[in-house]
């Protein structure tokens, strides 16, 4: 469990992680092949099975202390993980696209392999995809410098098809700040492509005003 922030290792085990990776992968075989009506409707009631036994359980209480894992910059090397639930990269999420961050200097570095279910037109990932991806990332530079912020605004602006099914890297650094006002640039790059296939930036405005930059 060692891509998990520290404040999600008590709450989310091994067995958890499994999980979501378990589901997550049914999701795209679903997807990515062909079945046959029986078998689909073996998955449809082991699923359903599943879901109600799960229901059934306590609600499951996520931590509510806001953005205060955001208080320490990380060192070079470290991994990012800011929430373990994370709808885009988070490892106990099975929804999400899975993938692995870190510090590179001054620039956070998400690598992540999009599997079918993301896919849009044949080949390529849904636009939104890469938009969340951009987010992510550009999440992780802030959290990367200790700088609780949210965002304001992200534009992306795509140079080619963002490719399923090959390594992506996404690279994001805190450009500027200006009292709370942090501009982010981010850049996205496909396995065998010569240059970037998408670039964004955004604006996000901290939570509360830092010393050095009031």
């Amino acid at each position: 469990m060692s891509a998990l922030n520290d404040a999600d290792r008590h709450r989310v085990t091994t067995a958890r992680l499994d999980a979501a990776a378990a589901v997550r992968d049914l999701v795209h075989a679903l997807v990515a092949h062909e079945a046959d009506d029986a078998l689909l409707g073996e998955v449809a009631e082991q699923a359903n099975a599943l879901r109600a036994r799960l229901a059934a359980g306590e609600a499951r209480i996520k931590p509510d202390d806001g953005l205060s894992r955001w208080e320490h910059p990380r060192h070079d090397g470290a991994e990012l993980a800011c929430f373990a639930d994370c709808l885009v990269a988070g490892p106990a999420n099975p929804l999400s696209a899975g993938g692995e961050a870190s510090r590179d200097g001054d620039e956070a570095v998400l690598r992540v392999t999009l599997a079918p279910g993301f896919e849009g037109l044949p080949g390529r990932s849904h636009g939104g995809i890469v938009a969340a991806l951009f987010d992510e990332v550009m999440g992780q530079a802030l959290y990367m410098e200790g700088i609780p912020a949210y965002t304001a605004w992200l534009r992306v602006d795509f140079r080619a098809a963002v490719p399923i099914g090959r390594p992506l890297e996404l690279r994001a650094r805190v450009r500027h700040r200006d009292g709370r006002k942090c501009t982010i640039d981010a850049t996205l790059f496909a396995d065998g492509e010569p240059g970037p296939t998408a670039e964004a930036c955004s604006s996000c405005p901290a939570t509360a005003p830092d010393r050095d930059h009031a």
